[in-house]
Parts: structure tokens; C-alpha cells; sequence
């Protein structure tokens, strides 16, 4: 039995260098990171992508942080949470508490700390999780859970269908192999040490080699936001340029990924010609 990960981070503030450097740092950790403006954004993201937590600011415009972790209680997969605040009072930590937040940190406050802070909570997460597995696992094993009789009819069915299902890996190029399913990026037969993010950008590009990406495009794949042009190419600065260390130059010299001027990047599945 493969035992569930946490690793998925919704980040909640109205200032946008907040939400990129609580991204970038996340990120460098391993965590796959969402951002949102606002709590009708946050709402609207989490009603079609669970996430195993969500860091919120307290102050915000609209809908502040206590009211979205109020709406949030009521979607069917809540995630943890964690409150950021510049003015924390006892009556306020204990509204946040009621809500199912876990944990509350004043601003400023150290990296280390909110790491921590992290850290423990998805820990919680996964416990959940995992409480979560064994009681359905022993329901269906009393035959009390969705696997029922006519359920079971149909999976035979189904499963003696042909399957079309999409390819677990994308054809190796240039030295470099991309495993969908286990979400590993091979080098010449050496793992490279991607994160989730980098991983995601990776196959975008790939999957449509030598084609150009918009900064728009790539943005919404690593940050999970809609931002103007230049909003993007700022965003995507350092996550690209940790992407073409860790990949360094290919077996032929050159770049794998380059930037397409005033459009965005592109993967180069071919070395130019005299290279």
C-alpha cells in the first residue's frame, strides 16, 4: 500500500512580494506552491484543486482570512491551515482555532520558524491521510464502502476493455528521459534532483519541444496564477534559472532550454546545425 504524501501549499496574501518569496522558499523545500490574491480567488481555486494546507493572511481585502477558513471548513477536503498576522489578539487566535486553523505566526517572521511550522503540520496531514486509507480500506474489506457488487461487475467490465491510457514516459531526448508516473527526470541515467515545480515545467516544455511558451503560459504551471506579461517573466526568473542549473548543458553543448525573445522559453529537442 503506497501511503498518501502532503506536499501541496495554497498561499493566501494580498501583497505580491509576500506571495513570491513564501513561493520561492517553499518551493527550494520540495513543497508544490499555489498562490492567491484574495480569498474569492483562494475560494475559487480550491473548488476544483485540493491542497493539503493553506497559509492565509489575516488582513485582506474582501474576504479577510477568518471568514475564508470559515468557507473553507465547508468544501470536502479542507486543508490544514496556518495564519499569518501583524496583530494577533487572544480573541482572534481563538476565532482562527474554531476554524480549524492549526497554527498562527506574527509578522515579521523567521523563515525557520514558518518551516517549522510547516513541517509539523503537514505531518498532521498525513496522519489524517493515512486514518483516512485504513478506514476505507476497512469498509471495502466488510463490503461497507463503494465497492460494491454492481460496482465490481462494472470494473470487470471495464477491465476487460482495451485501456488508452496515456504514456507513464515522454521519448528521451537529447540525454535527458522524463518518468510521468514516478515524476523523475533522468540525465544520462542519473537522477537530477528537481523539485515538484520544476518537474511541471520540465514536462510542459517537452511535451511541445521546440515550440515557444508565453511567460503567461509557464507562469500558470509553476504559480498556478493568471498575471500580465511581465508579472510572468519576473515570476518565472528564478524557477527557470534553478531548472537550467540542475539540467546543465546537454550531451552536445548546448542549451536545453532557451529563452525566445519578448515571447517566453522553449525546449530544443535537436542541437543546431555546426554545434
Amino acid at each position: 500500500m503506497q501511503l498518501p504524501e502532503a506536499n501541496t501549499i495554497l498561499v493566501v496574501d494580498d501583497e505580491a512580494s509576500l506571495r513570491f518569496f513564501l513561493s520561492e522558499e517553499l518551493e527550494s523545500y520540495g513543497f508544490t506552491v499555489y498562490t492567491a490574491s484574495d480569498g474569492a480567488e483562494a475560494l475559487a481555486f480550491l473548488r476544483q484543486t485540493s491542497v493539503d494546507l493553506a497559509i492565509i493572511d489575516l488582513q485582506m481585502p474582501g474576504l479577510n482570512g477568518l471568514e475564508l477558513m470559515s468557507e473553507m471548513q465547508a468544501l470536502p477536503d479542507p486543508p490544514e491551515l496556518i495564519m499569518l498576522t501583524a496583530h494577533a489578539t487572544l480573541e482572534i487566535s481563538i476565532n482562527a482555532m474554531r476554524r480549524g486553523c492549526s497554527d498562527f505566526l506574527l509578522k515579521p517572521y523567521n523563515i525557520d520558524e514558518l518551516l517549522a511550522s510547516v513541517d509539523q503540520v503537514m505531518h498532521r496531514r498525513r496522519q489524517k491521510l493515512q486514518q483516512q486509507m485504513a478506514a476505507r480500506l476497512l469498509a471495502d474489506s466488510l463490503g461497507l464502502g463503494t465497492s460494491s457488487r454492481q460496482d465490481s461487475d462494472v470494473a470487470r467490465t471495464t477491465a476487460r476493455q482495451p485501456a488508452s491510457a496515456p504514456p507513464s514516459t515522454l521519448p528521451e531526448t537529447r540525454g535527458l528521459a522524463l518518468d510521468l508516473e514516478a515524476m523523475t527526470a533522468t540525465k544520462e541515467g542519473q537522477t537530477l534532483p528537481l523539485t515538484p515545480t520544476e518537474f511541471r515545467l520540465l514536462v510542459t516544455l517537452m511535451k511541445r519541444s521546440n515550440h515557444p511558451h508565453t511567460f503567461q503560459e509557464l507562469a500558470q504551471v509553476t504559480h498556478g496564477q493568471e498575471v500580465d506579461s511581465l508579472q510572468a517573466r519576473d515570476l518565472l526568473k528564478s524557477p527557470v534559472g534553478r531548472l537550467r542549473r540542475k539540467l546543465g548543458t546537454a550531451p552536445d553543448g548546448a542549451e536545453y532550454i532557451v529563452n525566445v525573445r519578448g515571447v517566453g522559453y522553449k525546449f530544443v529537442s535537436h542541437a543546431a546545425k555546426g554545434s
